[in-house]
């Protein structure tokens, strides 16, 4: 029995979004990978009975692979049941925090109002408000709520929202903005019917997630069949079997470079 879960490399016309992403950090990855000249990580996907891959997490890297000209990816594809959702919140940082608010009020089709209901932003000065839309689906509410700061500062994210713990993680935070609880069948719906949700919202807890694969990158954007590329990605996986390479870890695992 192999150590390594299958891995599959497959057309980037295949995988669809269930998020936007983030200009900014799809540039520094995009950087990354070029620098690096590999695909550091698989993608992680659900496959749908119309043979398309939904992206569970690798939004960012699937689409740094496509500015780069990149034709095919390794992606490893889950049982969207074995799989556990939660959800990140966003920490603004490095804006006035009138300016922030001030950017996502001026939002069309969004009402900001007092209450306890998710998507919130707290801000670092000022009173905590409730976005509501006007005429807009759940998700367009999310992502234009934000599309009022993503791209413009520094967006970093965080489980847990108490200002307390945002401030001792993110001493030069802005706003703290957060979102409702999803479901895995929200993604799901996200992506097959292109409403999509915000960037960096979702985070996915993978059994046997694979990671430090390494794809050589020229071989990706190569000519080669689908079928070519397959066998080197198996070739890569047994040479590092076959050299002791490869680890399983059942405990939790803190990684400082990822």
């Amino acid at each position: 029995m192999s150590l390594v879960p299958p891995l599959h490399v497959v057309l980037l016309e295949r995988i669809l979004p269930h998020e936007e992403y983030d200009p900014l950090s799809v540039e520094r990855l995009a950087d990354r990978i070029e620098a690096e000249g590999t695909q550091r990580n698989p993608v992680i996907c659900v496959e749908t009975e119309d043979d398309a891959l939904v992206v569970l997490d690798g939004a960012t890297r699937t689409e740094a692979l496509r500015r780069l000209g990149v034709r095919h990816a390794v992606v490893q594809v889950v049982d969207g049941a074995a799989v556990t959702l939660e959800t990140w919140h966003h920490v603004v940082r490095g804006g006035r925090p009138t300016t922030v608010m001030d950017r996502i009020a001026t939002r069309p089709g969004l009402i900001l109002t007092h209450g306890d209901d998710t998507p919130r932003v707290n801000p670092a000065a000022g009173t905590p408000v409730t976005v509501l839309g006007e005429g807009l689906s759940p998700n367009t509410v999310l992502s234009t709520l934000v599309d009022g700061y993503i791209g413009r500062w520094r967006v970093s994210r965080i489980i847990d929202p108490d200002p307390d713990v945002v401030t001792t993680r993110f001493p030069d935070w802005s706003a703290i903005v957060e979102f409702p609880r999803l479901q895995v069948e929200h993604v799901m719906k996200a992506a097959l019917s292109r409403d999509l949700l915000p960037a960096g919202i979702t985070r996915f807890l993978v059994p046997e997630r694979v990671l430090r694969l390494d794809a050589d990158l020229t071989m990706l954007r190569s000519r080669s069949s689908l079928e070519t590329k397959q066998q080197a990605l198996d070739a890569l996986i047994l040479a590092r079997s076959r050299a002791g390479r490869v680890r399983r870890y059942e405990e939790t695992v803190v990684i400082l470079d990822d």
